[in-house]
């Protein structure tokens, strides 16, 4: 019984010290830690912590190595006082802190995808060209993500300064006792916490161990969000190939690049990435096979049937007020004229604003700018020199029919009474309605296309169809051979959507790692919108085998051949049905199968790197996280319950959260983290 006694007393004793060391730190001065490394003393590890942290005082995030430097501890006033300095090591101190997290993203990418790429492998053993790669990755991190936000490293540095502060008190009330660490006034607090700390730094291994050990947690939290972001559990080999330079790709560069000529010897291994889900497809083949009927009302109307997907997709103007109008109206008869002369040029515009959308979105409700020159340049279009007096450029003719694909992609309405989305990793049936691609003007409000806005940069997102498709687990893109979009939208329409179907048919089927599955001919001339010619079969026929014989030459496809087909049913009657229940297999090219082969269903793909789960306390910090889950919130313009659908939460439970009524427990807290760490 004593024995139980006593071991309550010490429980209480430390729940009392911890708690002391909680109400101390707040007159704690602000510090830093500079670590100045014996390799290279340039680079002075400068940590700055409190109001404006900047650092930690591990050694090498990631890794727990601390030997090879040494710490000392600096006061702000000292820092102010050299300011100039401090700056010049701060930022020396986080570019080899940005280039040990870029090192770890090569390392594990180039031992994880290895085995499907020789490139790869030729990286991994080969310094020089890894050492390339790490820079080529630490300049992407400092450009393209949150790493760039300064509030990102005083939110890290700030938790880093609470555990130093409370370990540090807590030794010392274990030393002085409670009673002693109060009795101190603030001047003697912070002399003996400079005492203890220093000697911690210098001295104590377990203490440096210790902090390494929670800085290396916090990394690799950022590593897991660096993966979210940049998508890296559903990259194709290409794209991996591409992000260590080994290969062009725009996911890596500004969107200004497709503004250059796109060299022809690369076209047939560029690509794009589009949406693939249902609506989408359905979409997209509708705008070419242009069956658009008067079923509802005077409006042009298609049906979409896809999968277990069903709806219809109108051309009517985005004004709400303009639905009343009689069926003679001039606004009808645009429609009807619209939906007349929508071509494969439609089609090309609308996968290239999908591309461009995807490239530069952080998030379903961002807003994107496009000039129509870029919509021009990214269908291989190449502009005009200037010379003797003459402008350059493109002219003004191409310019008009991107504004009319524009004003017709903006006019187009979906309504779906079946689809499946997915809502927390599970299939949900729905029904969903809006346009396909919102144009905006600077306040968010709905911008009509018109000729005047040509030489002007336009702005759009999707609306609420498509954006389903793009938040949770139910995200898929296709990749989609850039040359798709450089083929003559009318001589050469057969290749077109040939590649568009193709594309689409062997993401699906990038789960099972099934590529070579038969296709129908019949159901490739449905997807190309084609009828057997019945009186001279042999020229459908030959323009479908000239289709595949020119999507091999230019490298869309590996080969294509019949399966059992037997010549000589072409001599008899009537063989033209027999062929087009025919089958044909087409291999994609060997590109296309490396880049989809790490998203194969029975392979185990997970993001980088697989982290512990948190055993930091984020504790006290609550009422922030709710604060800026709030901020995040109204800056995306989205709702309660939009918020709570992404976090998976209810909307009641985030209200009280975001106004500091509830303390999250950590499975929940972990799920703000992951949603916050999107945006940062």
């Amino acid at each position: 019984m004593m024995l139980e006694n006593d071991h309550v007393l010490r429980q209480k004793g430390v729940k009392k010290t911890n708690n002391l060391s909680k109400q101390l730190s707040g007159k704690i001065d602000d510090f830093l830690i500079l670590c100045v490394y014996e390799q290279d003393s340039r680079l002075g590890l400068d940590h700055r912590f409190g109001g404006r942290s900047e650092r930690t005082a591990s050694d090498l995030p990631i890794f727990i190595e601390n030997e090879g430097f040494n710490s000392f501890i600096i006061w702000e006033r000292v820092y102010r006082e050299s300011a100039q300095v401090f700056n010049s090591l701060r930022v020396a101190a986080r570019n080899r802190f940005i280039r040990q997290i870029a090192d770890n993203i090569v390392t594990h990418l180039l031992m994880k995808y290895k085995k499907f790429s020789p490139s790869l492998s030729s990286i991994l053993n080969d310094k020089t060209l890894k050492s390339s790669s790490i820079h080529y990755i630490e300049n992407i991190l400092k450009r393209d993500t949150f790493l760039v936000n300064d509030e990102v490293w005083e939110n890290f540095c700030r938790w880093c300064r609470m555990h130093l502060t409370e370990w540090v008190l807590e030794e010392m009330a274990q030393s002085l006792g409670p009673h002693g660490l109060e009795a101190l006034n603030r001047k003697e607090l912070n002399e003996l916490f400079y005492e203890y700390i220093s000697k911690n730094l210098s001295e104590d291994q377990e203490f440096i161990i210790r902090f390494t050990s929670i800085v290396n947690t916090y990394t690799l939290e950022w590593i897991k969000k660096i993966s979210r972001m940049l998508n890296l559990e559903d990259w194709t080999m290409h794209e991996i190939e591409a992000m260590f330079n080994l290969k062009k790709n725009a996911l890596f560069q500004p969107f200004s690049a497709l503004s250059l000529e796109y060299d022809s010897t690369l076209a047939t291994k560029d690509f794009l990435s589009v949406m693939n889900n249902a609506p989408y497809q359905s979409v997209r083949e509708a705008l070419y096979k242009n069956h658009f009927l008067h079923e509802q009302g005077f409006w042009p109307t298609m049906p979409l049937s896809k999968g277990n997907m069903t709806g219809v997709l109108q051309i009517k103007p985005f004004k709400k007020d303009h639905y009343r109008f009689h069926a003679t109206h001039p606004i009808i008869k645009e429609s009807w004229k619209q939906a007349e002369g929508l071509s494969d040029l439609d089609a090309d515009v609308f996968d290239a604003l999908c591309a461009i959308f995807l490239s530069k979105a952080k998030h379903y409700k961002d807003v994107v700018e496009v000039e129509i020159d870029d919509l021009l340049s990214i269908r291989g279009l190449k502009p005009k020199l200037g010379g003797e007096g003459r402008r350059g450029g493109y002219e003004l003719k191409q310019r008009r029919q991107v504004l009319k694909s524009l004003s017709i992609i903006q006019n187009l309405w979906i309504e779906l009474d079946k689809a499946i989305v997915y809502e927390k990793g599970k299939p949900v049936e729905t029904k969903l309605e809006g346009r396909a691609f919102l144009f905006v003007d600077q306040e968010r409000q709905d911008c009509r296309i018109t000729e005047e806005m040509n030489g002007k940069k336009l702005r759009y997102t999707v609306d609420q169809v498509f954006a389903k498709y793009l938040s949770g687990s139910g995200r898929q893109v296709a990749l989609l051979p850039i040359k798709t979009l450089h083929y003559d939208p009318y001589r050469k329409t057969w290749e077109k959507r040939l590649a568009r179907y193709l594309s689409w048919r062997w993401r699906i089927q990038a789960r099972k790692g099934d590529f070579l599955q038969t296709n129908k001919v019949n159901t490739l001339l449905e997807a190309i919108s084609v009828n057997t010619n019945e009186r001279m079969p042999s020229r459908t026929r030959d323009r479908l085998e000239k289709a595949l014989d020119t999507l091999q030459q230019d490298g869309l496809i590996q080969s294509w051949h019949y399966e059992k087909w037997n010549e000589l049913i072409a001599d008899q009657k009537g063989w033209g049905r027999v062929w087009a229940h025919s089958t044909i297999v087409i291999d994609p090219p060997e590109y296309v199968k490396e880049q989809y082969r790490p998203i194969k269903r029975n392979q185990s793909v997970q993001s980088i790197p697989k982290a512990q789960p948190d055993h930091y306390s984020v504790e006290g910090s609550t009422e922030i996280m709710g604060s800026r889950v709030r901020e995040i919130r109204e800056r995306l313009n989205l709702s309660l319950h939009e918020a709570a659908e992404e976090i998976q939460i209810s909307s009641s439970y985030l209200s009280s959260i975001e106004r500091g009524r509830k303390i999250p427990s950590n499975k929940i807290q972990a799920r703000l983290i992951k949603w916050l760490e999107r945006f940062h």
